[in-house]
């Protein structure tokens, strides 16, 4: 049987389709992936197609892919601009495709892909300001992302005259292991490439047929127009959404708290919400919301709708402006403007404002914002929630220091999604934060070391900021007890302990 030939064009939708997560943090990562799969299953017209055998080492692809691989392409070392000769060290930038940039990769090759349209695709499921989206294209990052590659310039002592490439946004200006242990291992877990090991080398052999989840995620990337928040959960959509010989095979059961009888009330709010987001200019409305957090009646708030977000047991409507406060001063209800995450079954009612109505009260700043050129968008509340662990944007961030049982955190942490948020710390590191963090006259930070040092030396502990009084961030930590302790901030381990005394008291 002929195998297919990896002859996709780097559209945003197979891009996506490539790699997890949202293509503004992996786009470089989804370009590079593209570029590999053609160098080894790209059809023979293929400028990048490469001569492999069936079966192929890392180096093998390494050193047909790059020039002089074995001298400048090494495991732990960024390569620089190749020189091509030791005699005069000329640098010529065409030597290696190393130098090529991410941008050159997309839209400077045979494939003719216009930059313009590709753009306006990529705007369809993302936001940007300013300089975001050159940025991207430039250098594979945005201005919310680390970027540290230029530090990396500098540790590597190149020239001076050409460090200057490695903040450039060369796509494969990335050490050999990066590649391999990165890159080639995310290929074989998603089934482009199988591999055996024999002796001390790790050989990858070539598939006879693509990843089913690949080919029926583009087959279905234009039938279906789910989009879900969730990468993995989409990937599932995707692959088993349709029905299997007439049979429906995959199910979501989502707890839905929110009572039947509203359900015509919320779907209501919703056509209201569509109609208003439909519109290229989108209006301000006018909330009569009822907080049950705060035991409040109603109360009329001003806001600029964004999205809705389904979290745990309910729809959310995040929007920003007016937000639901205890001490809210009556006098001068725009004291404090924020994101706020408005319950749907809690909004009595729900009114688009008319572009003529009278805003002399709002913050003429507040309205520059939500109907200028970059009003506020769903990325906000994504990268605010992927910053600090909370769904409460609103609320302040502190500290949160955790201690796990080592069996539990290995078979429940460890590998998920909450292994990457939480940041893994010695005991020594726990007793300086302590220290940091309490007064030193305190009579609880000697009790609280001594605490700890009488833990297991095999507990794992980890840190990670999170929202103050994010109650789902409480119901989580009551899920995992007794198998987590809270050990910083002390406001928060006071609240676990006395609300288990409670419980002991009831069930005793």
């Amino acid at each position: 049987m002929k195998r297919e030939a990896f002859n996709y064009p780097p559209s945003v939708e197979i891009l996506k389709i490539l790699t997890k997560g949202p293509l503004k943090q992996n786009l470089a990562k989804a370009v590079r992936l593209w570029v590999i799969l053609r160098s080894i299953y790209g059809d023979e017209s293929d400028e990048v197609k490469l001569d492999l055998k069936e079966e192929f080492t890392f180096l093998d692809w390494r050193d047909l892919f790059f020039i002089d691989a074995h001298k400048y392409h090494q495991r732990d070392k960024i390569p620089s601009l190749h020189p091509v000769s030791e005699v005069n060290q000329t640098f010529v930038k065409d030597e290696c495709r190393c130098v090529i940039k991410l941008r050159q990769w997309l839209f400077e090759s045979s494939l003719k892909i216009d930059e313009n349209q590709w753009c306006q695709s990529l705007k369809k499921y993302y936001s940007f300001e300013g300089d975001e989206l050159k940025n991207l294209l430039q250098a594979g990052i945005t201005k919310n992302q680390p970027h540290n590659i230029e530090q990396q310039a500098k540790s590597l002592a190149v020239n001076k005259k050409f460090s200057k490439s490695l903040s450039e946004g060369r796509l494969f200006a990335v050490t050999s292991r990066n590649l391999k242990d990165h890159d080639f291992q995310y290929l074989v877990n998603l089934g482009w490439l199988n591999v055996k090991k024999c002796s001390s080398k790790t050989i990858y052999i070539k598939v006879n047929k693509f990843p089913e989840l690949f080919l029926n995620s583009v087959e279905n990337r234009e039938i279906t127009s789910e989009q879900f928040t969730n990468d993995e959960l989409s990937a599932f959509n995707n692959y088993l959404s349709q029905p299997i010989n007439g049979i429906q095979r995959f199910f979501i059961h989502a707890e839905y708290i929110v009572h039947s009888s509203l359900n015509e009330h919320i779907e209501l709010l919703q056509q209201k919400l569509k109609s208003i987001w439909e519109k290229d200019k989108i209006s301000l409305v006018k909330l009569n919301y009822r907080s049950a957090q705060l035991f409040q009646d109603a109360v009329d708030y001003i806001v600029y709708p964004v999205c809705i977000y389904y979290y745990k047991r309910a729809p959310y409507l995040f929007a920003y402006g007016q937000t639901p406060q205890l001490d809210r001063d009556k006098n001068n209800p725009w004291s404090r403007i924020d994101w706020y995450d408005y319950r749907i079954d809690k909004i009595i009612a729900l009114d688009e404002l008319s572009d003529n109505f009278d805003n002399t009260n709002i913050p003429k700043h507040f309205l520059a914002k939500c109907h200028g050129k970059y009003p506020p968008n769903p990325d906000e509340i994504k990268e605010q929630m992927s910053a600090v662990w909370g769904f409460d944007i609103h609320k302040p961030q502190a500290l949160l220091v955790l201690r796990f049982n080592r069996y539990f955190y290995g078979n429940y942490i460890e590998g998920t999604e909450r292994d990457e948020m939480f940041d893994k710390i010695t005991r020594k590191q726990v007793e300086k934060l302590i220290k940091s963090y309490t007064s030193t006259a305190s009579i609880k930070q000697k009790q609280l070391i001594f605490t700890v040092q009488s833990r297991s030396e095999h507990d794992v502990y980890c840190k990670i900021y999170y929202r103050v009084d994010d109650n789902n961030i409480v119901m989580r930590l009551r899920a995992w007890c007794p198998n987590v302790e809270v050990i910083l901030p002390l406001d928060l381990r006071d609240r676990m302990r006395k609300e288990m005394e409670q419980a002991y008291t009831l069930h005793s």
